[in-house]
């Protein structure tokens, strides 16, 4: 041990000296236990005696949790979940493992995960696995008909079709609402198009399309068919829309156009399968507020970076 210690002291009088690599006849390096400073004399307080701790496989800074509380830096914790004593970890939202982390939401120890429902949230509503999955392809995700979310969009979703005056009078049956988890990509996008003029509304409006697949009757998995609009715009954040058109054209030429009146938009809604349901997406757009004057008729967009699927709305009428 004498020896070790003077090893150590050595090798931190050579790098005070501006000494960057260690004599040939050194001998090899010992990580022991210390913090991430220059100074080696503050190495040394937080013992610099004894290796750092080790834990299945992760190597933490110090050697004990005491030299932890002595030092500057995060301290390693015991796992959340009661009575256990092992080493709580980020990954698992400081619970020790997957196991654990999966315990701890079932016995409302911790949040569970917006999406999965099973795992701790680590990244905002999301546990760590659903976020780095929402990076790269959106996600539907139902909601349930209790919940605050519903009744709000069947609330807007009912009274915009019963005021309408179109050729679609009587109301649907509102049945079944899917939340859209898009990829980060798209809502930075999006956000981005939002800040170019302060001036620039944000409205709920409806987009209708064909759907061939069952989306919402048999599971919520999004089909790969190029000629479903309904997918191929949720998949894509409206980059594609049916048989990869890039765009709508209508009034106000080449754009992407929807309604704030869900019984305008139910017009373009089909359905090629044995599903009960129609298909209609709930959309946020900005637009400039003269848009908004004449709710009978289309709103325009004219890039998909100013348009984004939240919902996907199923009802029968």
């Amino acid at each position: 041990m004498p020896s070790l210690v003077k090893n150590v002291v050595n090798w931190g009088a050579n790098l005070r000296h501006g000494s960057a690599s260690p004599s040939p006849n050194s001998p090899p390096a010992i990580d022991l236990c210390k913090v991430s400073t220059s100074d080696l004399s503050f190495h040394l307080k937080i013992c610099g005696k004894k290796p750092k701790f080790v834990d299945n496989g992760f190597k933490h800074p110090f050697c004990s949790r005491s030299c932890a509380r002595s030092g500057q830096g995060p301290s390693p914790a015991a796992c959340l979940l009661r009575g256990c004593r092992a080493t709580g970890k980020p990954a698992f939202a400081n619970f020790c493992s997957d196991v654990h982390a999966r315990d701890g939401v079932r016995l409302g120890k911790a949040p569970g995960c917006d999406f999965c429902k099973v795992q701790p949230r680590s990244v905002g509503e999301l546990c760590l696995a659903c976020e780095r999955q929402s990076r790269g392809n959106p996600r539907l995700r139902e909601l349930k008909p209790d919940g605050a979310t519903f009744k709000n969009l069947r609330a807007q979703f009912l009274s915009e079709w019963e005021s309408s005056e179109s050729n679609n009078p009587n109301p649907p049956s509102f049945e079944r609402v899917y939340e859209v988890i898009s990829p980060r990509e798209s809502r930075m996008r999006y956000d981005q198009y939002r800040s170019i003029s302060p001036s620039l509304a944000e409205i709920r409006t409806f987009h209708s399309s064909q759907c061939i697949c069952d989306l919402g009757y048999k599971d919520s998995a999004l089909c790969s068919f190029k000629s479903c609009g309904i997918c191929s715009i949720v998949k894509s954040s409206f980059k594609s829309l049916a048989f990869g058109v890039p765009f709508n054209k209508g009034r106000f030429g080449e754009g992407i156009y929807s309604y704030r009146n869900p019984a305008l938009a139910d017009r373009f809604a089909t359905s090629c399968t044995s599903s009960p349901f129609r298909v209609m997406i709930a959309c946020d757009i900005c637009v400039e507020p003269g848009q908004c004057a004449n709710e009978e008729e289309s709103l325009w967009v004219p890039t998909s970076d100013a348009i984004l699927p939240v919902y996907v709305v199923m009802y029968t009428r």
